[in-house]
């Protein structure tokens, strides 16, 4: 039988009251709340960590994905914005000035995250975690924190949920898929890191190529611990003001990999952020003694937390199909364009496998994957949206979630300025909106 505590009853003080309240962030939380500040509604940002990006910059995923489908760039407003002042700001490269591909300091992101909220006159609450949702009758209203300054209670017309596991849609009640269909699976999770003191002299396209070779080398030798045999990404970081010495240079890693984590179960995160270390030290090694360039490199810094692919998929009023994304759908209410592939990782931690969408084609993800089935008063944002679980292979990185966050941001100061749900606003004049900012819809 299992053992409880009851907590004492408390009275918890309303520390505010806004017409919008973000919950996190991360790279669809902290646009939406720019999104929202920008069309006239008070809005609140409410993050755990003392900065933004998230997984960005949290998470040091650099590595930012393409906005053109081969034709056109379909991907405008304040994404495309961010972007362009990122690479004005320093420390980000960008690759390829037509699809805005780029890699990043993630230091550097944090600064324009910050600035690009505060200048559109977001309020920002650092260093708060969202216990509760307050919920009545269906609608949630507001969101009950705790902090440094105890526990503390905000009120909002509409709540937007951006925790990236969909903690307070489902808190408040939502419905939620899980892992591969029927089996609790999820995909493994990674720790990122960025190597310093590298020599880009001795790098040749040729080391691309011998990777699995010497891991394999390692692996015979017992120097590799790491249950996937290939890097997933890597390449030069350059710092904002770093100086310009080819012989002393930066590189981030996607390359740790650790099985069988549930991203919502506080001992399997204990498990992935010890392994995942543990695997980072392996990668250092490895990269001394087998690659050339990386004999004396260090790790200059790891990510504050693992990178989490996938945990809870709220069901929204339409579930984002794999076919959806493939055959470049688009719908009467869609909201969000995207060209990015379908990216799922083998759940036994050897490899992961692309799905591309046909040239010069593009998808579009329709609003009601917003809105979760059953609840009022709140849209979900960035990985924990509406969709199956390939389809959220190409819905779950940053170059999606940000023009995600727009589409929430905007929905949500209609939804205050008609006095109505975020379920009943004109989707019209929520696609006009975004066609004005410059998504192609």
């Amino acid at each position: 039988m299992a053992e409880y505590f009851l907590e004492k009853e408390r009275k918890v003080p309303v520390k505010g009251k806004y017409d919008v309240i973000v919950c996190g962030g991360g790279p669809s939380g902290f646009i939406s709340a720019i999104a929202s500040a920008r069309a006239g509604a008070t809005t609140l940002l409410i993050e755990r960590y003392g900065f933004l990006g998230g997984t960005a910059t949290a998470g040091m995923i650099v590595d930012f994905g393409s906005i053109y489908d081969g034709n056109q760039v379909i991907v405008g407003g304040i994404t495309h914005e961010f972007l362009h002042m990122l690479e004005k700001f320093g420390g980000a490269w960008m690759r390829d000035e037509k699809t805005h591909s780029m890699v990043f300091d993630p230091e550097s992101m944090i600064m324009v995250s910050q600035e690009m909220v505060l200048e559109s006159g977001c309020t920002i609450l650092f260093h708060t975690w969202i216990c509760e949702p307050i919920v009545e009758n269906g609608v949630v209203k507001g969101v009950i924190t705790e902090n440094k300054s105890g526990r503390q209670a905000f009120l909002g017309k509409v709540i937007i949920e951006t925790t990236g596991d969909g903690d307070i849609a489902a808190r408040a009640g939502a419905q939620f898929e899980f892992g591969h269909g029927s089996k609790d699976i999820l995909q493994p999770v990674t720790l990122e890191v960025i190597v310093g003191n590298v020599d880009v002299t001795k790098i040749s396209l040729d080391a691309f190529k011998k990777i699995k070779t010497w891991i394999a080398e390692a692996k015979q030798n017992n120097e590799w611990i790491i249950p996937t045999e290939r890097f997933f990404s890597w390449g030069r970081v350059i710092k904002r003001g770093e100086p310009a010495n080819p012989k002393s240079s930066f590189f981030f890693f996607n390359a740790t990999n650790v099985l069988n984590i549930n991203g919502c179960d506080v001992e399997d995160l204990t498990r992935a952020e010890i392994e995942s270390r543990r695997q980072v030290d392996c990668l250092i090694r490895f990269l001394r003694k087998y690659v050339p360039g990386f004999e004396n490199c260090y790790p200059d810094r790891t990510a504050a937390q693992v990178g989490i692919r996938e945990t809870r998929r709220i069901i929204g009023d339409y579930i984002l199909k794999r076919e959806d994304v493939l055959s470049g759908r688009h719908f009467d209410d869609g909201v969000v364009p995207s060209c990015n592939s379908i990216d799922v990782h083998d759940t036994e931690g050897k490899d992961f496998k692309h799905e591309f969408l046909n040239p010069d084609a593009h998808y579009e993800i329709p609003y009601r994957c917003f809105l979760p089935k059953g609840l009022d008063g709140i849209l979900t944002g960035g990985r924990c949206i509406s969709a199956d679980y390939r389809a959220l292979g190409s819905t779950r990185v940053m170059v999606v979630c940000m023009p995600i966050g727009e589409a929430i941001g905007i929905a949500a100061s209609i939804a205050v300025k008609e006095n109505c749900t975020p379920r009943e606003i004109p989707v019209q004049k929520l696609r006009s909106a975004l066609r004005n900012a410059g998504m192609s819809l």
